[in-house]
């Protein structure tokens, strides 16, 4: 998919949920965290109702800065768990809340996530036991 203009005033996560609910439907749980790194303002991960098929699915939220466009302006491109993301840091929270799937390439997604979550835990053990 291409990157949609949008314009966010006050709370990130909040100006997401909403712009997920008009495209996929219902919210079910979201996260949206702040990078600030190169051009990415922000990276979110939804779960979203499908209310056709009666499941729950995932969908990345990449959000960019368009200072162009003015200081509240960014641009933002959304990728479903079918067509695996890149990114794979998606809470376990909202993994957790989830329908099973039998494709592929989200099957393949979700393990990555849940990979870079234990190895985040191990991390944080590590330091904390440090």
């Amino acid at each position: 998919m291409s990157y949609e203009d949008i314009r966010i005033e006050g709370s990130l996560t909040e100006a997401m949920k909403a712009w997920a609910a008009r495209r996929y439907g219902r919210v079910v749980d979201i996260e949206m965290t702040g990078i600030n790194e190169g051009d990415f303002a922000a990276v979110g991960y939804a779960a979203v109702e499908n209310a056709a098929a009666g499941t729950v699915e995932a969908v990345v939220l990449m959000l960019q800065h368009d200072p162009e466009a003015g200081p509240d302006r960014y641009r933002v491109k959304d990728m479903a768990e079918e067509e695996g993301p890149v990114l794979d840091f998606c809470p376990e929270r909202i993994l957790d809340r989830l329908s099973p799937t039998d494709d592929v390439l989200a099957s393949h997604w979700r393990e990555r996530c849940r990979d870079q979550a234990a190895e985040a835990t191990r991390n944080a053990a590590f330091a904390f036991n440090s």
